[in-house]
């Protein structure tokens, strides 16, 4: 018999601290009537200044579907524009409109408050160490073995 989830568990603590980053996050984007799937779309494409719709849903890791509706909401609000390809008509091509940037220079870079919340009283030291640790249990789960 497995005991329940419970709050000595270092798993239940890591998931803790996920829905609170979490939700730190929708309290910085939600005032921009933006979820964290629209504002991650947004930020990818800004950054790349034009991307295929393929490769954003293979760097975001989600379902067609989910990708597409998230994108469909940004396009009727007037941040995003889908065009097609030269190359491949099949390609659908993500670009900002101008409004979508001049919504993204308004908001705060979430995960850079998200940081400075989480880490206040952690020294580089004592980060450090945290990331090197999550990264070996990173390792840890993603070895099927």
């Amino acid at each position: 018999m497995h005991a329940p989830a419970h709050p000595d568990y270092l798993s239940y603590r890591v998931k803790r601290l996920y829905l609170l980053m979490s939700q730190r996050i929708d309290d910085v984007l939600k005032p921009h009537g933006l979820g964290r799937s629209q504002w991650q779309v947004l930020f990818r494409v800004w950054r790349a200044g034009t991307l295929p719709q393929k490769d954003l849903l293979q760097a975001m890791q989600v379902e067609p579907a989910t990708l597409t509706g998230v994108i469909d909401v940004l396009v009727a609000k007037g941040w995003l524009e889908r065009s097609g390809s030269c190359e491949d008509r099949r390609c659908r091509v993500l670009s900002l409109t101008p409004a979508g940037l001049a919504l993204l220079k308004a908001i705060p870079e979430p995960y850079e408050l998200l940081e400075a919340r989480m880490l206040k009283g952690v020294s580089d030291a004592e980060r450090a160490r945290v990331e090197e640790v999550l990264e070996q249990m990173i390792r840890n789960l993603e070895d099927r073995s």
